[in-house]
């Protein structure tokens, strides 16, 4: 029986990358948001994941297989993360990434998917994924929202949602193209 058997350097692509963004960009709130955010990078590693191991021989499969499913000791995110940074395919500087975005997926689920792009502790974290820090980190002003009326404030809201968004789906979109970048440790 032949070991697992590296796979030769190819680029790879979530086979639902385009449903993933789209997701993204079609939430309606903060939670949905991040859920998506989430769902974009879990698939991402799943399929980079699968790409590493060549999976051909039919005992690879049987062995393979079961650890990368949901309930296999791989099937984690992190631990699938932290496996990619061992092995070297991918940077510490992306597993910080991967670890903040399900920090936040987290606080999400533990506040019963009632987040807002408007809490300290969301834009701390968010502010800390490097694509963020490189293109412009997220700021709120809670100041000037306290000095609009309503129809101006739900404007400012609005506008600070659909930016927040924006920049999530812009790093979200970064780091699937980092995961997704021809590795030559693959």
């Amino acid at each position: 029986m032949a070991p697992f058997v590296l796979r030769d350097v190819m680029p790879i692509h979530p086979s639902n990358e385009t449903e993933l963004l789209e997701a993204l960009s079609e939430a309606k709130d903060a939670s949905e948001c991040l859920m998506a955010a989430y769902d974009a990078i879990d698939d991402t590693l799943d399929t980079l994941i699968n790409s590493i191991f060549h999976k051909d021989d039919y005992a690879v499969k049987y062995v393979v297989d079961p650890l990368l499913s949901n309930d296999g000791p791989l099937g984690g995110i992190l631990v699938r993360a932290k496996l990619l940074l061992g092995l070297g395919v991918i940077s510490k500087e992306v597993f910080d990434d991967i670890d903040i975005f399900v920090t936040l997926r987290e606080w999400t689920k533990h506040q019963d998917n009632k987040v807002s792009f408007t809490e300290i502790d969301v834009l701390f974290e968010l502010n800390k994924i490097s694509a963020i820090q490189k293109m412009m980190p997220i700021e709120y002003d809670a100041t000037v929202a306290e000095t609009l009326d309503e129809p101006m404030l739900n404007m400012y809201l609005e506008r600070h949602y659909q930016r927040v968004k924006s920049t999530i789906t812009l790093a979200i979109t970064e780091l699937v193209n980092t995961l997704c970048r021809d590795n030559p440790l693959m």
